[in-house]
């Protein structure tokens, strides 16, 4: 925003937005009226305090960075908003769930309870393991996160990554 003209200001009135890719697609699909993300994918930006769920006002501070422009983070499973009316079939389509991608497997492979633990190997591997409602912190550099949140419940998640696993092969 610093080598912009005007980008700083437009940040600081809402007119100039950041996001995820969660949060940019529900902003296209709903023609510009929801600028929303998950829990899973706030997490990653590194602007978002997983213990308070809210986005990190000392890091932003210290980046410059105007909380206006970020999106309203909300849970996993819930209505975001409904699809503009002419994108889709001719009616609205509602959005009603997002997640980050291996977020969404340690859930969509139901390792729903703590100690619970799912890999997957595409690109890279990535293993999560379930650490159920308090954040546990490692001590073998694997990564606190956010598994999912649904019904005013947070999960946690412990996540190692190896980002070239099968694209090396």
């Amino acid at each position: 925003m610093d080598h912009v003209p005007g980008a700083q200001e437009k940040a600081e009135q809402g007119k100039l937005l950041f996001g995820t890719i969660d949060s940019w697609l529900v902003w296209k699909l709903t023609n510009g009226q929801k600028h929303v993300t998950d829990y899973t994918n706030a997490a990653r930006t590194m602007l978002f305090n997983i213990h308070t769920l809210e986005w990190d006002d000392d890091i932003l501070k210290l980046l410059n960075i105007p909380k206006q422009m970020l999106p309203e983070v909300r849970s996993n499973s819930e209505i975001y908003g409904e699809t503009a009316d002419c994108m889709f079939f001719g009616g609205t389509v509602p959005i009603a769930g997002m997640a980050g991608d291996q977020q969404a497997a340690l859930f969509g492979q139901l390792a729903l309870k703590p100690g619970m633990v799912k890999n997957t190997y595409g690109t890279g591997a990535f293993i999560v393991m379930n650490t159920g409602e308090k954040p546990t912190d490692s001590n073998n550099n694997l990564l606190t996160t956010i598994g999912y949140g649904i019904n005013g419940k947070i999960t946690y998640a412990l996540e190692g990554s190896i980002f070239v696993a099968g694209s090396a092969i």
